[in-house]
């Protein structure tokens, strides 16, 4: 039976307006990676994604949850997409089609 790929959020950091709408850390910008692994093999990808200030979802940051920013994630950005991009990133892995040759010369 074949591994199947494993798909796991990394936040890396949160941009956030120290004061908003008298709201502490409001976030509008999510520093991602999204990591892919089957096996031996890994792919991954990075990006931002700005988020909307919501005041009547607004949640505080201490109350904050990976969870929350990774359906924030979830809802804004084409997962399905990404998935397929990594998936191919690890078929090449998988299967190369380049060598690099080095030249004795």
């Amino acid at each position: 039976m074949a591994n199947k790929i494993s798909y796991s959020w990394v936040i890396n950091a949160l941009d956030a307006k120290i004061s908003q709408d008298s709201k502490d850390n409001v976030i509008y910008n999510i520093h991602w990676g999204y990591n892919a692994n089957k096996g031996d093999h890994n792919a991954n990808m990075i990006g931002t994604y700005s988020v909307v200030y919501d005041k009547d979802n607004f949640v505080k940051y201490a109350d904050l949850k990976k969870s929350d920013v990774e359906a924030w994630l979830e809802a804004g950005l084409d997962v399905d997409s990404m998935k397929l991009n990594l998936k191919g990133q690890i078929d090449v892995l998988e299967n190369p089609v380049d060598v690099v040759l080095k030249p004795s010369w």
